[in-house]
């Protein structure tokens, strides 16, 4: 800088010596090219002098040039050029010695200063010293807003160079309509200070004297005014006393001190002040928001200023009044300018910063020029005690900024936020073509409420947050800057609550359902086209979920669907999805869902099902899809109860559910919708198991509302069927239920080894229920299906039943005593368990008219037929025929079903003698009691009255039916028999056995 001017003012001094020396004794045309030629080996430049040199003496001495031109060191441009110059110079000084410059004008000058791609400046010849930090690594800011000047030799030809100018005065000197001229070839860019007027007055070199002028810098008007003080020596050129303003409509910039002394070239002190900081730097090129923190300025401190750099060491002001305090150092004397910067702020309000009204922008193609990061570098060191944000406050925020070779990173070092620590960097890397920007954000333990405010948001959330972050994009404009966006990185919730979800109508008006509680989440994410994995839990409405999920929630935000998977689970509920869907709800995929009990889920999620049995433990597991009205299902397994099954269909939701499906059943079990309240089955008590007896069932209400809950249209082929004790093989099937009223149709039905068909009709809707079933059924093993349908376990074969009955009621008694119907059966090669018919018959043994027995005796037979009736729940039968290879039996009799009591009277032909004929059985035989456990006797006339005088006719008619077994048929036997010694009974008497039990 400094040898700059000292050339610029030798320059001048040979000018002004030359033009009006030579004059006097050589023509005008030779003064011009000895002129050029004198300059030229002064200052190794091409000069150039287009105009005439005009010199006159009388009345004064007068000197004037035009289109002079001095060459630069490198490149093609000029380094410095005038339209025109004109000195006047007083003739008596001139005479004594001494040079009097009256007045200098000089008319558009242009000042052009050039460094190439290498940094070689066309004034200086070589590259800028690089005293300051590389371009790529900056100083850290201590070091560079600490550093001193660095004292320097003096140049010595330079102050015998300006010795000469002790006998130099100037009277004044005008500059009119100049331009300045900064351009960097390495960078790209180009400073243009123009319509430079200058008005200078300085009678001697070693006396006072002032500048004042203006000019235009970025469109902006600033004056400019300089005071020069006394200097001890003009020679040296050092210790001048100076003060220089700068001023514009919006404030001033003064700097006083002393200038050129020894490295220094202004040491003292500056300040800064106005009425608004945005209108001042438009001046130089910055252009703030019309916000209030950007009207009153001051700032002052001490100023430093040599050959490589500027140092305000340590600041203080205030801005808008928020108050500052720091330093700041600029280094030019580099490849590229250096700014260090350590700013301390009082408390921020961001509301200062915004724009009082929306300033107009003119329309342009979102273009970003981030050209300006490669003018200079820069270390800027930041804190402030507080930070307002709307509703939220950031505290104790230090954050750093460097910016090398093109690259800033913005760091923050420390930041509270709602008392939450949080850190972060950003990157904005301007090196290419497009420029590209990264960073990172980390946040922990931050209140939910503070960062809603934070974004001037009221989103019913709460918790505390935790944010890590990374975050990178690219482009040459905004819209691509938007989508190139990607990030990676994690967020989460702890704590948090979620209100107004607008759910309580849905669930019948539970007013917990309109919010999330204890939520405690993360999602994490790869990037921002990856899908986000969300797992944590949270409670609704007092039941807890673990949720794992995973789905591009870009997308989803967007209303685009795509592909996700939620999974959550709780002590009521466990759902799995997988598939396409979108924010408006779930559209089709993969499905899992079970719950101990459907009846319960229904209940609590606002579609509650009417009481009754079943609905208990429920699955499902495959292909759905789900609109707003209804819940399709595709080749889906499911369990219902004990039934499961694969399905095709779909659920339409409304006031009532319909199904409409086809289902392929492994097992159909409807026992817990047919079964009576509160009891384990639907069967009546006793019937034949050997032990126990009567009872039709207890009387206990049965409940068929829940045919009621929905209403269904099913086709469908079971592997099992279950109704209650019954179990029915393959079959198929049609069930139609509307309005509590369930109609099934078995086309084809293989049970208990056979087949058949039925219909069943249940009337649940009707205040008294009711109940009918038909059915035909072929070659049925007798002895499981009368088991599991009668509880009577006493004969096998295989056999024909057909049965059309009708029952209503309220309980299972009522049930019972209204049945009424009619049916056959016909039952081939089998056998009655527990008893012996034939040796019934021959011995009247206890056994046999103690009923049926535990024992392995039965009774073979080849045929059994019979019709039958039911009505008001008593079974008529009146042409029973069993026949078999040992006997032949007919009779009729009633079931009391209710009572669970038989009253049968049965003929019988039994097989005698060698050849086993078949022959009349003297008297018929009585089969009365309990179904369980009841009395086999003959039919004797006043047996029940006068037991002893049945014995007698038994052994009247016995013959040799009877044989030793009752005394052979001996009618002058001992009356005293059946009892032993002392008169007591024998034990093995059967007489006196079968004595006691018709006593009984």
């Amino acid at each position: 800088m400094k040898k700059l001017l000292i050339g610029l003012i030798v320059v001048v001094v040979l000018i002004v010596v030359g033009l009006f020396a030579l004059p006097l004794i050589i023509p005008s045309e030779t003064v011009k090219n000895e002129l050029i030629a004198r300059i030229e080996s002064a200052t190794g430049r091409d000069v150039r002098i287009d105009g005439p040199v005009s010199v006159s003496v009388l009345p004064s001495p007068s000197l004037s040039a035009k289109g002079v031109g001095l060459a630069g060191l490198t490149g093609d441009s000029e380094a410095f050029s005038v339209d025109s110059v004109s000195f006047g110079l007083g003739l008596f000084p001139l005479l004594a010695g001494n040079v009097e410059i009256t007045g200098v004008t000089i008319e558009r000058p242009k000042i052009l200063v050039t460094f190439d791609e290498a940094g070689q400046s066309n004034w200086t010849g070589a590259a800028a010293a690089a005293d300051g930090p590389a371009p790529t690594d900056p100083n850290s800011i201590e070091d560079l807003i600490a550093a001193e000047p660095v004292p320097s030799v003096g140049d010595g030809a330079a102050s015998d160079a300006l010795a000469a100018l002790d006998n130099l005065t100037i009277g004044r000197v005008t500059i009119v309509d100049g331009t300045l001229t900064y351009r960097d070839l390495a960078s790209g860019t180009e400073e243009t200070l123009k319509a430079l007027n200058l008005d200078i007055r300085m009678p001697n070199m070693v006396g006072a004297g002032t500048v004042e002028g203006d000019f235009v810098w970025y469109g902006g008007e600033q004056k400019i005014a300089l005071t020069i003080g006394e200097r001890p020596a003009a020679q040296l050129l050092e210790r001048i006393p100076v003060e220089l303003t700068l001023s514009d409509d919006g404030g001033s910039l003064t700097a006083r001190g002393v200038a050129l002394d020894g490295a220094s070239l202004m040491e003292g002190t500056v300040e800064a002040k106005g009425s608004s900081l945005r209108g001042f730097l438009q001046g130089f090129g910055v252009d703030l928001p019309d916000a209030p923190a950007f009207a009153e300025f001051s700032l002052s401190g001490p100023l430093a200023v040599d050959a490589s750099s500027l140092l305000i060491g340590q600041f203080t002001g205030a801005i808008g009044g928020i108050p500052v305090d720091g330093g700041v150092r600029v280094v030019y004397d580099r490849a590229k300018p250096g700014i260090g910067l350590k700013v301390a702020a009082g408390p921020i309000d961001t509301a200062l910063f915004t724009p009082a009204a929306a300033e107009s922008t003119t329309a342009d193609d979102g273009a970003i020029d981030l050209s300006a990061l490669g003018m200079f570098d820069a270390n800027v060191d930041f804190s402030t005690s507080q930070v307002v944000v709307g509703a939220a406050t950031l505290a104790n925020l230090a954050m750093d900024l460097k910016l090398a070779g093109s690259v800033l990173t913005t760091t923050i070092r420390s930041v509270e936020v709602g008392g939450a620590p949080g850190s972060g960097a950003v990157t904005v890397d301007a090196r290419g073509a497009t420029p590209a920007i990264s960073g990172s954000v980390k946040l922990a333990g931050l209140d939910l409420a503070g960062l809603m405010a934070l974004a001037e948001t009221d989103a019913p959330v709460t918790g505390t947050a935790g944010l890590n972050v990374n975050f990178a994009t690219s482009g040459a404009t905004v819209d691509q800057f938007v989508a190139n966006l990607d990030a990676s990185g994690a967020v989460s919730l702890s704590d948090g609550t979620v209100t107004g979800l607008g759910l309580a109508d849905f669930v019948g008006g539970d007013a917990a359902a309109d919010s999330l509680q204890d939520i405690d989440i993360t999602a994490s994410f790869a990037s921002l086209a990856s899908p986000v994995a969300v797992d944590g839990g949270m409670t609704w409405r007092g039941e807890r979920f673990t949720i794992v999920a995973k789905g591009d929630a870009r997308a989803l935000a967007e209303g685009k669907e795509t592909q996700v998977s939620v999974n959550a689970t709780s002590n009521r509920l466990k759902i799995g999805f997988a598939g396409i869907a979108s924010a408006d709800g779930v559209g089709t995929g993969k499905v899992a869902l079970s719950t101990p009990s459907l009846r319960n889920l229904m209940a609590w999620i606002g579609q509650p099902i009417g009481a009754g049995g079943g609905l208990g433990a429920f699955s499902i597991d495959g292909t759905v899809s789900l609109a707003p009205d209804r819940f399709s299902f595709d080749k889906t397994a499911f369990t219902l109860d004990k039934s499961s099954g694969l399905g095709t269909g779909a659920i339409v939701f409304g006031d009532k559910p319909k199904v409409t499906a086809g289902l392929a059943m492994k097992v159909l079990d409807v026992t817990p919708y047919l079964v009576a309240a509160g009891t384990a089955d639907g069967k009546p008590g006793g019937g034949g198991g050997g032990g126990g007896g009567g009872g039709g069932g207890a009387d206990t209400p049965v409940d068929f509302s829940g045919l009621r809950a929905v209403d269904a249209d099913l086709n469908l082929r079971a592997d099992s069927i279950i109704a209650d004790d019954i179990k029915i093989g393959p079959s198929a099937l049609t069930v139609k239920l509307a309005g509590g009223k369930l109609n099934a149709n078995l086309t084809e039905m293989a049970l208990y080894s056979g087949t058949g068909t039925g219909t069943v009709a249940v009337d649940g809707a009707a205040a008294v229920p009711s109940l009918a079933a038909s059915f035909n059924l072929k070659n049925v093993h007798a002895k499981p299906f009368l088991a599991d349908a009668l509880g009577f376990k006493r004969v096998e074969g295989a056999g024909s039943f057909t049965f059309d009955l009708q029952t209503s009621g309220k309980s299972q008694m009522a049930l019972s005593k209204s049945l009424s119907g009619k049916g056959a059966m016909a039952v081939r090669n089998g056998a009655i368990l527990g008893i012996d018919i034939p040796k019934m018959l021959q011995s009247l043994s206890l056994n046999s008219l103690l009923g049926w027995q535990p024992g392995n005796d039965r009774t073979e037979f080849s045929q059994i037929d019979a019709t039958f009736t039911i009505t008001n729940g008593i079974l008529t039968n009146k042409d029973l025929v069993m026949a078999g290879p040992q006997f032949a039996l007919n009779g009729a009799g009633t079931i009391d079903i209710p009572a669970q009591a038989v009253s049968y009277r049965v003929n019988a032909q039994i097989a005698s003698g060698k050849k086993g004929q078949l022959k009349d059985f003297a008297v018929p035989v009585r089969i009365d009691g309990p179904l369980a456990k009841p009395k086999i006797y003959p039919e004797i006339q006043g047996v029940l009255e006068n037991p002893q005088g049945a014995i007698d006719q038994i052994r009247d008619i016995g013959g040799d039916l009877l044989g030793n077994a009752v005394g052979g048929g001996d009618k002058n036997s001992d009356k005293g028999k059946g009892k032993g010694k002392n008169n007591k009974k024998d034990k093995n008497d059967p007489v006196g056995q079968v004595l006691d039990l018709l006593k009984n």
